[in-house]
């Protein structure tokens, strides 16, 4: 404090004793009643979401005050300031934001008019044949200096808005750290979007990875704020809108609907790819199943008739006679029930022949 102020504040402090000394007695009551309860507004409250710091004589005094009562001296001594800690704050990034209508075909000329189409090709007063310019479309070019705007991996142009969130961690760094916080932060988290966009391509940054992208760039401006010692904590950057300049905005809708076309195709073929081949499993598996069944029936026929004919084998052996007896004459028993007429034919010297007509679903 200058020597001159404290000069001053030894005259005031003189003058007020004298002022006492020349009071009455009840005016002196009054006077150290009013001076009590001056010196009572001092005393102040800080509310649970807030955290606050003494500006004394002028000068910010480093301990944070938590919740709860704060003593302290009255006005204009001692001034409270208040930051409330416990909030989230939001700062809107909008320099990058597109700006006009979407453009279908920006070489494209823009129509006459209703009444420019009847003058065109009309004759003049001098008889000269009026042809009337057409206008060309605005806003088919950025402005370095009015568009803001950034550059991808892949050189192509990108706009947007974003939303820069923070909360104050640090009361007292925060009222030392400048005059406009708010706009360094949107400096800090611009040059950090710079630099994630930078480093991707526009697809990935309009499709994919804009979460990723915005995490990074929130960790970084993050990083950048606690290197500056701002008392800030940065909680996360939301993108509002990511998208090419408006220009240009119907080339890349084209391009996505090819896409999207595209994937759309390959579903479908996928989709196909599955249904026939889940299709032709189950017939493959039916197929399988009889013949495997089909088998099965074949070998135990098989396998029956074999073990039958290994037993007339041993019976054979034992009495041949009998076994070609009764071979014969099963035989004969089912030939001749599965035929339609006999007639037999008696000879003189040769045996006697046998004429067989079959029934006719065994004719041929």
């Amino acid at each position: 404090m200058k020597p001159r102020s404290i000069r001053q504040q030894g005259r005031a402090v003189e003058a007020l004793l004298i002022l006492l000394k020349h009071l009455t007695a009840h005016a002196r009551w009054l006077f150290a009643a009013l001076l009590l309860f001056y010196a009572f507004s001092g005393i102040r409250t800080v509310a649970s979401n807030e955290q606050a710091l003494l500006l004394r004589f002028g000068k910010i005094q480093p301990e944070i005050h938590g919740p709860g009562l704060l003593i302290g001296m009255p006005d204009p001594f001692d001034r409270l300031i208040r930051f409330e800690t416990g909030r989230e704050f939001s700062i809107p990034l909008n320099g990058w934001a597109t700006g006009g209508a979407k453009i279908d075909d920006p070489d494209k000329p823009v129509p006459l008019t209703d009444a420019e189409l009847a003058l065109e090709g009309t004759r003049g007063p001098n008889g000269e044949i009026i042809e009337i310019e057409k206008p060309k479309p605005t806003g088919t070019t950025l402005d370095p200096v009015k568009d803001g705007y950034t550059l991808t991996a892949d050189f192509n142009i990108i706009q947007g808005r974003f939303v820069l969130r923070y909360r104050i961690n640090d009361p007292f760094r925060y009222a030392t750290a400048g005059d406009d916080i708010q706009t360094l932060l949107s400096r800090l988290a611009y040059r950090a979007l710079s630099r994630q966009i930078g480093t991707r391509n526009i697809d990935t940054s309009l499709t994919a990875k804009r979460r990723e992208l915005a995490a990074l760039a929130a960790e970084s401006t993050r990083a950048l704020a606690a290197e500056l010692s701002l008392g800030v904590e940065i909680t996360a950057i939301d993108i509002i809108e990511l998208a090419p300049p408006s220009q240009v905005v119907a080339a890349f809708e084209d391009v996505a609907n090819s896409r999207q076309f595209a994937k759309t195709i390959y579903e479908n073929s996928r989709q196909y790819h599955d249904e026939t081949l889940e299709k032709h499993r189950g017939e493959a598996a039916s197929i399988v199943f009889r013949a495997e069944g089909h088998a099965s029936t074949l070998v135990g026929t098989a396998g029956g008739e074999a073990a039958a004919f290994n037993q007339m084998l041993v019976e054979h052996r034992r009495s041949p006679g009998l076994v070609s007896q009764r071979l014969l004459s099963e035989t004969l028993g089912t030939v001749l029930g599965g035929v339609q007429s006999r007639t037999l034919l008696p000879a003189d010297e040769a045996r006697p022949t046998l004429m067989i007509e079959p029934v006719p679903e065994f004719s041929r």
